[in-house]
């Protein structure tokens, strides 16, 4: 069924041909490879090849992540926000559907004012814009020259069926899949989060459409604002197979400058801290501190507060005394 549907939707040559599509790999092919852990790109963060994304909401600065991380791969740097970063060709491939040549060009250049790098160490990278066939111009361009990275800025300009088709969605996205493994690289798209999701903790279901689009990506990534200073923001992982429980459950805290760039703080911060102090709750903890301090037991407080039990109040107080200390 699958070779099938790889017939009807004219992608063998992408892959090199129907005949040359194995079925099939035995168990002891893999073992005898010897492979001990996931390859990376930035360590342990973005594996090596296959399907990522990041998200979030407008003006977080998803573009700027992206095109400061491209920058980085194509100047062969050692790190990139305090983790490891391990390029094999030195190149990068920025297909961008928002911005132009100029618009681009103005980005690159003022991200530079902080990053110093030489105009020479960016041939590696290769900007795309205006491709009536974006896969066609990506297996062209990995053909003549290998990347490491290949950023989609962004899914939502270049998918044109409905966002919540899943079938629709997954045959889109198996193109790009195909195309990833068989050049050996990582594409990383651009994606938006739904209206208002700011206001729930980041998770891989604040992703806009389908879980169709999460399901295909090895590593999902929400990037959103600080609550307390718009100079900071905050790389969550709500996804990633390969990665320790800690890496999806705090946050990168990053420094955001006026150049566009982002640095490490070497600050985690816990994804709940992350949520908007919801107003309601916030007077029921002043109404809850006014009773503790009349003497009154958190049994009394509990049924003032409309809680079934005092467990509901100290948790309240907690949680608002932590915050108050970060």
């Amino acid at each position: 069924m699958f070779r099938s549907w790889l017939n009807q939707a004219n992608l063998p040559n992408l892959v090199g041909g129907s005949n040359m599509l194995k079925n099939y790999i035995t168990g002891e092919t893999l073992l005898n490879k010897g492979v001990s852990e996931v390859p990376t790109l930035l360590e342990p963060l973005l594996p090596k090849s296959g399907l990522v994304c990041i998200a979030g909401s407008s003006d977080t600065g998803k573009s700027a992540f992206l095109r400061q991380l491209a920058m980085a791969v194509s100047a062969g740097l050692d790190s990139f926000l305090g983790m490891s970063l391990h390029t094999e060709h030195r190149s990068a491939i920025y297909v961008s559907t928002e911005d132009d040549e100029t618009a681009s060009a103005y980005l690159v250049g003022r991200q530079n004012g902080d990053l110093q790098l030489e105009a020479q160490s960016l041939r590696g990278l290769r900007f795309i814009f205006d491709s009536e066939d974006v896969i066609a111009d990506l297996d062209k361009c990995l053909a003549d020259q290998p990347a490491d990275l290949v950023v989609v800025d962004c899914f939502s300009d270049l998918y044109t069926g409905s966002m919540n088709e899943g079938n629709q969605v997954r045959q889109f996205l198996v193109k790009y899949s195909l195309l990833a493994c068989k050049h050996k690289c990582l594409i990383m798209f651009l994606h938006h989060c739904g209206k208002r999701t700011e206001m729930f903790a980041p998770s891989k279901h604040n992703l806009l459409g389908s879980q169709a689009f999460e399901a295909k990506m090895r590593l999902v990534l929400e990037l959103r604002t600080d609550l307390r200073d718009v100079n900071y923001k905050h790389l969550c992982c709500v996804k990633g197979n390969y990665l320790s429980a800690d890496y999806k459950s705090e946050s990168i805290k990053l420094m955001f400058s006026e150049h566009l760039t982002f640095a490490e703080t070497g600050e985690r911060v816990p994804f709940e801290e992350l949520v908007p102090v919801d107003t309601e709750r916030e007077a029921k903890y002043k109404l809850a501190k006014q009773l503790k301090e009349e003497g009154l037991t958190y049994e009394q407080i509990a049924k003032q507060l409309g809680y079934t039990d005092k467990s509901s109040v100290t948790k309240l107080i907690q949680r608002f005394e932590k915050k108050k200390c970060v």
